[in-house]
């Protein structure tokens, strides 16, 4: 198993116009706009999205558990989605701390638009590492789940303390500053982790969550797929 690798130099710029169109703000609405663009100006001087991963081969397959450096993963979904591959990458992203110091605006505008602007510094974050795995392993496509995505029997959030103070071994808050609270948050809040591992297949743990009306869904729930990995 290799050592952790940190990517703290993610090129990235947010385009100002095109991300306009996500806030829903209006090209008439003038002062509203010079304002927005003085937002995403700052955010690309300080901005600073990160990642890390490690490079992990897998110890032992059970029917619904994990075992890598020693960590057993309980997740029935995650054995099965692995099948016979013996690497994964344990990893963790985020849009990082710098832009904290444009929370000083009392206004609540401006702080949906911080938080859109850190969510996009995650995205590049994401792409990012995905890239670099990508390349340095020349695998052609990559699946990923997170504790805590999909139904809770999908992966328990609880697991989440595995990837860092197991697999990470208490490290990441030094290696990109992301800290997991007792709660179970990761701060910041635009933040990251769980595994990644070559597939043949898209994979999206979205279609194994029956929630309705979230935002963040990318695909639909899949009932064919949901009584396959024998949740209940």
């Amino acid at each position: 198993m290799s050592e952790y690798m940190v990517l703290d130099s993610i090129p990235f710029r947010l385009n100002a116009a095109e991300l306009a169109k996500r806030v829903y703000l209006a090209e008439e609405d003038g002062e509203l706009r010079r304002s927005w663009e003085s937002l995403v100006e700052r955010v690309n001087a300080i901005g600073r999205p990160r990642a890390v991963y490690r490079d992990c081969t897998v110890d032992a397959v059970t029917a619904d558990t994990v075992t890598v450096a020693g960590v057993t993963l309980k997740s029935r979904v995650l054995a099965a989605q692995l099948g016979g591959r013996r690497r994964l990458f344990a990893c963790c992203a985020t849009c990082g701390r710098e832009t904290a110091e444009l929370e000083e605006s009392p206004d609540p505008l401006e702080q949906f638009w911080l938080e859109e602007l850190r969510m996009e510094l995650l995205h590049h974050a994401s792409a990012a590492l995905r890239r670099e795995i990508m390349s340095r392993f020349g695998i052609p496509r990559l699946a990923g789940m997170a504790p805590g995505s999909g139904d809770a029997g999908v992966w328990p959030l609880q697991e989440q303390t595995k990837l860092f103070d197991g697999i990470f071994g208490g490290r990441i808050p030094e290696l990109i500053g992301v800290e997991l609270t007792d709660s179970l948050l990761m701060v910041p809040c635009k933040s990251t982790s769980g595994v990644l591992f070559a597939a043949e297949h898209d994979f999206a743990t979205c279609r194994l969550c029956r929630r309705e009306n979230c935002p963040g869904r990318r695909a639909p729930f899949d009932p064919e797929q949901w009584n396959r990995s024998g949740l209940e």
